[in-house]
Parts: C-alpha cells; sequence; structure tokens
C-alpha cells in the first residue's frame, strides 16, 4: 500500500505508484527537489491521482533539470502567470537596490488589481479593449486624475514587460479608453485643489506640536528637500552634524545630493537620535529614524511618515489638508527666489533630462550656491528666530 506522505493524519493524496516522480509536501502540494530547491505543482488535495502535477511536471521538466526558470503556458500566458513573472522582475530590482519599497509595494497592488479584475486563469490574449475600459471606470470611481494617470501607466508596464519577456506572443491592445487623462484634466484638477505647499507660518505651527523624530522630519523637508522615503531611509553615514552637511542620493533618482543644513535642523537631528530607540530589526540599525515600538519608517512601504504627519497636521489645525511630500513643494518654490534654478535641482536631487548638455559637463556646483538657495529658504521660514 503506497505510504501516505503529505504529513497530515487523514489526507488522502499518496503517491500514486512507487515510480512517480512527485511527492506530497506537508504543505499539500505536489513537489521535486531540483538542484537544491523545491519546486511545486499544485495542490494535493485538488488532484489526489497527480495527473495534473505529472503534466506539469513533464511540461517544465527539461528547464528545471538545466536549472532554468520554465516558460509561461504555451498556449498563452494567463493574467495570474504574467503578474507573477512581472512582480519576479521586479522583485529582482527590489533586492539589487534598483527599486524602492514602495514602488514595489505600488506595483504588486496594481498586478493584485489586474487579477481581481480579470479573473487569475484568464488567458492574457483573451482580453479585450472593453475589459481594459471597464477597468479604467472602475480606476477612475476610486482616485483622481493623478493617480488614475499612474495607474494607468503601471498597468501598460505590466503588459509591455510580458511581450518584451516572451511571455505573449503578441503587443496587448488596449484600446482607445485606457488612456491616461488629457493635460487639460490634470491641470484642472490642479487649479481645483490649490497650492500643495505649506506657507511659512503653517509650517512653525506644524514644527511647534510635532514630536521629536517628525520635528526633525519636517525641518530636513523644509531645510533640503527631502521626501518621505529619504527621511525614512536617511542613516548616520549620510549626515555630518559636525560640518552640517548632508551626502545623500535621492533613492529615487540616485542622484546625488550635498545639502548644506540649518543649526534648527542639526539640533532637531541630535534630538532625535538621543531618544531613539533601539530598531527591532538589525537590519535597520543604520537609520537614524526609528519609531517608538522599535519599527522604522520604511516599513508599511514608506507611508508611516504620511501617518504620522497626518497626525501633527490634525494636532496643529492646519488645514486645508496636505502630505508631507508638500513641504518639498514649498522647498523648490521659495529656493527659486534665489534665482538659481541649477543648485535648486541639485538640491531636490533632480535628474536632468537626457537633453540637458549643460548637465552633462557639469562636474559640481559650488558650496556657496547651494548655501545661497538654503539661506533663502531659511530667511522666509524663520527670518532671525529658532524654530522653538
Amino acid at each position: 500500500m503506497p505510504q501516505n506522505t503529505t504529513g497530515k493524519p487523514g489526507s488522502k493524496a499518496r503517491k500514486p505508484r512507487k515510480d512517480f516522480p512527485l511527492f506530497v509536501h506537508q504543505t499539500d502540494r505536489w513537489c521535486k527537489k531540483i538542484r537544491g530547491r523545491m519546486h511545486y505543482f499544485g495542490k494535493a488535495s485538488t488532484d489526489p491521482d497527480g495527473e495534473a502535477a505529472l503534466e506539469r511536471w513533464l511540461a517544465e521538466k527539461d528547464a528545471l533539470l538545466a536549472g532554468l526558470e520554465p516558460r509561461a503556458n504555451p498556449k498563452g500566458a494567463t493574467v495570474r502567470e504574467l503578474a507573477n513573472a512581472f512582480l519576479s522582475h521586479k522583485k529582482a530590482l527590489l533586492e539589487s537596490g534598483e527599486l524602492t519599497e514602495r514602488t514595489f509595494a505600488e506595483y504588486h497592488a496594481t498586478c493584485a488589481r489586474l487579477v481581481g479584475a480579470f479573473g487569475k486563469t484568464r488567458p492574457v490574449d483573451d482580453l479585450i479593449a472593453d475589459d481594459f475600459g471597464r477597468l479604467r471606470t472602475q480606476i477612475a470611481k476610486q482616485w483622481g486624475p493623478i493617480r488614475l494617470s499612474n495607474e494607468i501607466q503601471r498597468v501598460r508596464s505590466v503588459f509591455k514587460y510580458g511581450y518584451d519577456a516572451g511571455l505573449l506572443g503578441n503587443p496587448v491592445r488596449f484600446g482607445p479608453d485606457f488612456k491616461k487623462p488629457s493635460a487639460k484634466v490634470l491641470r484642472q484638477n490642479r487649479a481645483k485643489a490649490g497650492p500643495r505647499m505649506f506657507e511659512a507660518d503653517e509650517l512653525r505651527a506644524l514644527l511647534a506640536v510635532a514630536g521629536p523624530n517628525m520635528w526633525a522630519m519636517i525641518l530636513l523637508a523644509a531645510n533640503g528637500g527631502l521626501g518621505n522615503s529619504d527621511v525614512a531611509g536617511l542613516t548616520f553615514g549620510a549626515v555630518n552634524l559636525k560640518t552640517r552637511w548632508m551626502v545623500y542620493p535621492r533613492p529615487k533618482t540616485g542622484v546625488e545630493r550635498r545639502i548644506p543644513l540649518w543649526s534648527e535642523t542639526v539640533e532637531a537631528v541630535k534630538v532625535a537620535i538621543a531618544q531613539r530607540p533601539q530598531p527591532k530589526d538589525k537590519a535597520n540599525k543604520a537609520l537614524i529614524f526609528i519609531g517608538p515600538r522599535g519599527e522604522s519608517y520604511l516599513a508599511a512601504n514608506g507611508y508611516r511618515v504620511a501617518g504620522e504627519f497626518a497626525r501633527v497636521l490634525t494636532a496643529a489645525k492646519v488645514k486645508p489638508k496636505r502630505g508631507f511630500y508638500s513641504i518639498r513643494h514649498g522647498f523648490q518654490t521659495i529656493g527659486e527666489w534665489a534665482h538659481d534654478a541649477v543648485a535648486v535641482a541639485a538640491l531636490m536631487g533632480h535628474a536632468p533630462s537626457g537633453a540637458d548638455m549643460s548637465a552633462r559637463y557639469r562636474e559640481r556646483i559650488d558650496d556657496s550656491r547651494l548655501e545661497a538657495v538654503t539661506s533663502c529658504v531659511h530667511t522666509w521660514l524663520f527670518g532671525n528666530e529658532g524654530t522653538r
């Protein structure tokens, strides 16, 4: 009598014969160990005879034994297969430091939305323009024009990857309706929302009620245009509190930044460090900002900065509601009063366009130009006064 190989009492899945190439893993999946790695071929409880698992094993056998990833279903990739392949590709970029946690989370949410809208077993070749039109309508009901535009771009990138990677035989036709909102709609939406930046008196009100971490984060954003991911991932090695300079490449673009720090910013960072708890995860030991429970602000895909800032916004009674990133808008706007757009862009970490030949030849920007911009913003924000 064949041996029950699931490791679970009462399990009905068994090897159908002694020479059957697969066994049932304790997780209730048909499995085979190849080149030191476990590979799975479907649930045993729904395929007790192993026929479907065997068919898949035979289809993928040659590639797996050769140490290669098996190609997608030759009959055409399903939505789930495409989503998984795309996320595996992005996961590799995340692990190599070429993609941020937040961006990966956005791609993951997009793929989950595609599987939910179209069905995980739906062949991609079966999708038609009406499917994408309905998807756009669903997204537009949830989000405004800017988020809608970003999501459409992410969806298109998933299917473009599938074609470029050979998972799809033909490019996907999205139809005439699956387009980003027009530039006119985006302008109208921006005008309706009003200015995104905080005024000087609003920032001072926020600083007056902020706790140590957020106090320092707000000053870093006002001082050098740092965004949510910037402050969440800020390390001790990036900040020299003695020389009052920060050397910190922008995570989003990889552009190197040298930022002169105000005395107020240096003092706030010192306070944040002095009250910093030990991080729960040793991988976060180099981060300056750790929450009261030992978590980093990179947790939950970087949204902890936004969540804590929203509470400060409420406490300060500052309206209308804007996000932490709006402080960066203010730095750009006021920094331009120094009449040095190149220095502002360098502090902001903006990547120059490929057509900007001056940026290609420019090897560095004199520190005095960077200090002139940050001094301009400081005067606007504080005049000759300190923060507290």
